[in-house]
């Protein structure tokens, strides 16, 4: 599971058998080694989330556009536009939200 997109802390609430709590109550913050750019695509997407997250909101703009150089070192163009387009259809209306 990927906090970010649900807002929990990471945890092993199936196996463990933890109570899930509210969902979305609490944004879920970065840590700074979750800010590093992931290896495979496929976290790609939890990773811009994580940058937008550690940003004060007047920096939004200047996150992406270093989000965006970031991971073109690693990633095509259309891998890194198909992951902006997730996160911002989630991220920009819960900012606006909250």
């Amino acid at each position: 599971m990927h906090p970010f997109r649900v807002g929990l802390e990471p945890g092993l609430y199936a196996s463990d058998r933890q109570p899930v709590g509210a969902t979305g109550a609490a944004v879920f913050y970065p840590s700074a080694d979750q800010l590093e750019l992931p290896e495979s695509v496929a976290d790609l997407e939890g990773w811009v989330i994580a940058v937008l997250r550690a940003a004060p909101h007047h920096a939004m703009a200047s996150a992406l556009e270093q989000a965006e150089a970031i991971a073109a070192q690693r990633f095509t163009g259309e891998e890194i536009v198909n992951a902006l387009r997730r996160v911002l259809s989630t991220e920009l209306g819960r900012a606006a939200r909250g």
